[in-house]
């Protein structure tokens, strides 16, 4: 039963990260910084932002893309706050516009008050900046 309760928890929690967008402002840094520290940052940020909940700040990080599919409210709709606890980066590989990031994320589910799982995000540059891409 508890295996259970705690994979339905990473579930969640990867569902739950792959739609959240990238909370934070997007920083253009004329490529002075080499790109696994700006998405590091960037990631740091957003799971900053989901973690207090501010779903408009976390917003600001998708893709151009999917921001032209996906509106504010739709977002909001879709992603649960409250749950998240703590977020780490683990890992950054970057190749050409493409980043892949390891999250370290620290939640509580429903009677477990800390469960950690690691989840995978994807972030492209497009016109200079760094955007979370979330997992359909």
């Amino acid at each position: 039963m508890y295996k259970s309760i705690v994979k339905a928890g990473a579930l969640a929690a990867l569902l739950a990260g792959g739609m959240a967008g990238c909370a934070g402002i997007v920083r253009d840094t004329g490529g002075r910084q080499d790109p696994q520290q700006q998405v590091r940052e960037l990631a740091t940020a957003r799971w900053n932002a989901l973690i207090a909940g501010d779903l408009a700040r976390a917003y600001e990080y998708l893709s151009p893309g999917t921001r032209d599919v996906m509106s504010l409210d739709m977002y909001k709709n879709r992603i649960r706050t409250g749950m998240w606890k703590k977020a780490s980066v683990d890992a950054v590989l970057c190749e050409n516009d493409r980043c892949g990031v390891t999250m370290v994320i620290e939640y509580s589910y429903r009677d477990i008050k800390s469960v950690e799982t690691r989840l995978s995000e994807d972030w492209l540059q497009e016109g200079g900046k760094w955007w979370y891409v979330p997992k359909k």
